[in-house]
């Protein structure tokens, strides 16, 4: 009766959660067929260029539809969960610790013995693994002395490998988690940030396109009516601001790509445990720009690869100021 009572609420959460992600994707569509609608509606020499000039149109139409099929790409994508890992059998990368220990604890801490993963899911996936040897696995990716309750979660009751954090939104543990993004209404994690890269870059592309063509637009010299020009100016001010916004969001996540780091790390550097004594200039799991670009393209199709902690001796020699020598010899590639 606990259970289910349990999972009643669980459930409802998770049909809103989807239901609030559909709306925001039907939202994010009818932004794209308002701003190029307009283009079409607001240039009155548009049909001369459509039979002059059809590849010009031809490939801003091919790129609409890109940037579309991107989106929806990246939304219905796995970020990589623990859960799904641990399905994946010999591939498994993470495991749960001892479900009856952890019970325990967490009814001592919150009084209660409910949880958003069921029971059965629990006890399905612990029959799975072997959790004495996976338990020791994640923990030798972790510095020595590192403490079993830094690195377990307290929601899913799963040892989570370094980089991993739960999404209270997906209510799962996403390996490399970046950050849950809800305009495509998934997290952004370890098997789809390179996904997540490339839709903001053709979506940016796309708002530089359409930007120019209301400009164009703005700028010819022909009789039309004036409430088009009123209405391109609104739509290309608003235009020009999510412009901004992408293209800085787009710039940082190539900065984080070559760095081989996460919005979540970069951003709470201070609060994760494993983190705290590496110094600002070092990124600790980079490994130069051509495997840090290498490892970002191709994490979806390498399957789980976990990166271990480095240890603390490594981090100090990578602190060290380059010399001529480190230059030449391209230390930072």
């Amino acid at each position: 009766m606990a259970s289910s009572s349990a999972a009643e609420p669980s459930s409802r959460l998770s049909d809103r959660a989807r239901r609030s992600s559909l709306g925001l994707r039907f939202m994010v569509l009818l932004m794209h067929v308002l701003f190029v609608g307009a283009v079409f509606i607001l240039d009155p020499t548009l049909d001369w260029r459509i039979h002059e000039q059809p590849w010009y149109i031809g490939l801003y139409g091919v790129l609409v539809l890109l940037t579309l099929v991107q989106y929806f790409y990246t939304a219905g994508s796995s970020p990589g969960y623990v859960i799904d890992v641990m399905r994946a059998g010999s591939m498994m990368h993470a495991t749960f610790v001892n479900t009856a220990a952890l019970s325990k604890q967490s009814n001592s801490r919150n009084g209660n013995t409910n949880s958003p993963t069921s029971g059965a899911q629990l006890q399905k996936l612990s029959t799975m693994i072997p959790t004495s040897s996976w338990a020791h696995m994640v923990m030798d990716l972790y510095p020595p002395g590192s403490s079993s309750r830094d690195w377990t979660c307290t929601y899913c009751r799963v040892v989570q490998p370094p980089r991993t954090r739960h999404c209270h939104d997906c209510d799962k543990c996403v390996l490399q988690f970046d950050h849950h993004c809800i305009w495509l209404g998934t997290c952004i994690g370890k098997k789809n940030h390179c996904r997540f890269w490339w839709y903001i870059f053709e979506e940016t592309i796309l708002c530089i396109w359409t930007a120019a063509l209301y400009i164009e637009s703005l700028c010819l010299d022909v009789d039309k009516a004036w409430w088009k020009d009123f209405v391109g100016v609104i739509l290309l001010a608003v235009l020009i601001f999510i412009l901004i916004f992408l293209l800085l969001l787009w710039l940082f996540h190539s900065y984080i790509a070559l760095t081989n780091q996460t919005t979540y790390e970069v951003a709470r550097r201070k609060r994760i445990f494993y983190l705290r004594g590496v110094p600002e200039r070092v990124h600790p799991f980079s490994r130069g720009i051509c495997r840090n670009l290498y490892d970002f393209c191709c994490s979806s199709q390498k399957g789980y690869i976990l990166e271990a902690v480095p240890p603390s001796e490594e981090l100090e020699a990578r602190a060290a100021r380059y010399t001529c020598r480190d230059v030449i010899c391209c230390r930072c590639c």
